[in-house]
């Protein structure tokens, strides 16, 4: 099925991926280890988390410039079992069927981050670009791409709890519904977190969406006001259902 389509962006949210990390290291040019050692960062990323690395890729390149396929970009390295990059501005994961743009209609990247060296646990942040001239809404989307930790509902279960620790005194929410095109025991939570004192913002709506798909696991994070929740409903929705696409 034809890929070329337009691209997104994200915010804020501890990534789960591969457990929850609290350090984070940025994706340098390839070094000669990158080069004649990628087994030794495999093992690396094997043994321990190690700190995180947002891509250097951040504001990509021009496909011009990606095409020699350089050995730091995970997104870039042969023999592409992992990622593909079909129009030199968008990542595909052939595991979950993510095709995740640097822009869509409504949404931009705003920063990639690389928790393991092989490209086996990502997270792409997109923020809102311009909802329409009746909102200034700010709405934020991570997506996480990882491996599965085991069982869906051990991982839900775990997701949930974290949901809530986060967002102390929310109340639950009905969540924007994902696409058909995701599997059938997607799950969802949605809540309604009150305004923080001294933050100077009001109520703010949160939703977390989790997935498996084989080995793999995928999760989006989504915040935005909550009184902007009418607004932005079609937006997030189509953005939803443009980052699934089956090979």
């Amino acid at each position: 099925m034809p890929l070329a389509r337009p691209l997104p962006k994200i915010r804020d949210g501890d990534n789960l991926g591969g457990m929850e990390r609290n350090r984070t290291r940025r994706l340098r040019r390839p070094s000669w280890l990158a080069w004649a050692g990628y087994p030794v960062l495999a093992l690396a990323a094997c043994a321990a988390p190690g700190p995180f690395v947002p891509d250097t890729t951040g504001k990509l390149p021009p496909a011009s410039a990606r095409e020699g396929g350089d050995a730091g970009d995970v997104f870039l390295r042969a023999p592409w079992e992992l990622w593909r990059v079909p129009s030199g501005t968008a990542r595909y994961h052939r595991g979950t069927y993510l095709l995740l743009r640097d822009e869509t209609e409504s949404f931009k990247v705003s920063e990639v981050s690389v928790y393991a060296a092989d490209g086996s646990d990502v997270r792409l942040d997109y923020a809102s670009i311009d909802l329409g001239s009746d909102s200034q809404s700010h709405v934020a989307i991570s997506v996480f791409v990882y491996r599965a930790p085991g069982d869906l509902d051990r991982e839900w279960q775990s997701v949930g709890e974290r949901m809530r620790r986060k967002w102390p005194g929310a109340t639950a929410a009905e969540p924007f519904p994902v696409p058909v095109h995701h599997p059938s025991d997607t799950r969802q939570m949605a809540l309604i977190a009150p305004a923080r004192p001294g933050e100077g913002t009001g109520a703010t709506f949160a939703q977390t969406t989790l997935f498996h798909s084989g080995e793999w696991a995928a999760r989006y994070e989504i915040t935005c006001p909550a009184g902007d929740m009418a607004v932005v409903r079609k937006q997030v929705g189509a953005f939803l259902r443009d980052i699934r696409y089956k090979e």
